[in-house]
């Protein structure tokens, strides 16, 4: 099963519908023009199949017409185009929090986190089947699936097998690990263990072509808790990426700044996280604490970073309120 975005520079209607194939999925009917089709191929996203059940100007496309498009390419143009959406997300988790806060149920906050200009959505790899399927049907693209496996008790070939039939059924394709906390007294083998499972888990997963990300977390405990953890984590597998947590390495003490410089090559992926200082363990909507965020995004689209950027507010007691604070804030910070 595959999900497929729109081509770079087209988008036909308003919101473009995310069209999966696969066995036992319907078919979404998408109305765009030949030139908009014509670039999908050349980028080889679209194949046979979907393009006998893929509107063209409203009408079911035919072999004839497929043939022509490939003669003709340039005879028809995008009719109405707007500007692609910032590649900005939220965590299913928020989500189903506003719902609960708000007395809605939770295709209705997810409806207004889209509309809100939400774009895209992390979510655990555990997640209930028809919630996914509520937020593929309202357009929200696959941001980063996110997986905790405790690679610190021992292996975990079951939960990491989960996690990869996951990603094969659901068509994401970046996958976040937690991958366990180390206990008070343990020593450099128990560690060094740990280690060597991640990237053993990073290397197998990298062959299905499934990138697996570590974040800077915010428990001392962690295998990934500060630079000095990372850099051991990153030394083990050339494969593992960084899901930048901007919140968390001043949560352990690091200014942030500094550790994009360092980690500049390996991040795939981007929290953006807020606190109002170092020792308060509680997010606030982005903007609204002490993270240098306009300097850490400036950064990362100068390194040529195109990835998404997540709004990370765990904890909110007003999590529509706060959301809505943070993407007028990551909006203006993506505006150059």
């Amino acid at each position: 099963m595959a999900t497929l975005a729109p081509p770079h520079g087209y988008t036909c209607a308003s919101r473009w519908p995310y069209l999966r194939q696969g066995e036992g999925v319907a078919y979404r009917e998408l109305a765009v023009c030949r030139k908009c089709v014509l670039a999908e191929v050349l980028q080889g996203r679209f194949n046979l199949c979907i393009f006998a059940r893929t509107r063209v100007k409203e009408r079911l496309m035919k072999p004839y017409q497929l043939l022509a498009m490939f003669l003709f390419p340039f005879f028809a143009s995008c009719r109405q185009q707007v500007p692609e959406e910032p590649r900005i997300s939220i965590f299913a988790d928020h989500i189903v929090t506003a719902a609960q806060q708000e007395g809605f149920s939770f295709a209705e906050a997810a409806a207004r986190f889209r509309e809100m200009g939400y774009a895209g959505v992390d979510v655990s790899t555990n997640i209930d089947p028809a919630l996914l399927q509520t937020l593929d049907s309202l357009g929200f693209a696959h941001a980063c699936a996110i997986i905790w496996i405790d690679l610190v008790a021992g292996p975990g070939e079951a939960e990491e097998e989960g996690a990869l039939d996951f990603m094969r059924r659901t068509g994401w394709d970046k996958l976040l690990l937690v991958p366990g906390f180390l206990p008070e007294d343990a020593g450099d083998e128990v560690r060094d263990a740990a280690v060597a499972r991640v990237a053993a888990f990073a290397d197998k997963a990298a062959a299905e072509g499934f990138p697996v990300l570590v974040e800077d977390f915010d428990n001392p405990r962690s295998l990934c808790y500060d630079t000095a953890a990372l850099d051991r984590l990153f030394a083990a597998s050339a494969k593992l990426g960084h899901a930048f947590d901007t919140g968390n390495y001043l949560y352990c003490g690091e200014d942030v700044l500094p550790a994009l410089e360092h980690f500049r090559d390996r991040i795939g992926h981007v929290h953006l996280k807020d606190r109002r200082a170092k020792s308060d363990a509680a997010s606030v909507p982005v903007g609204a604490g002490i993270v240098p965020v306009k300097e850490v995004v400036d950064k990362l689209l100068e390194s040529g970073y195109d990835g998404w950027f997540t709004v990370e507010q765990y904890g909110s007691a007003q999590m529509l309120q706060d959301a809505s604070v943070s993407i007028r804030t990551v909006r203006a910070a993506l505006t150059k």
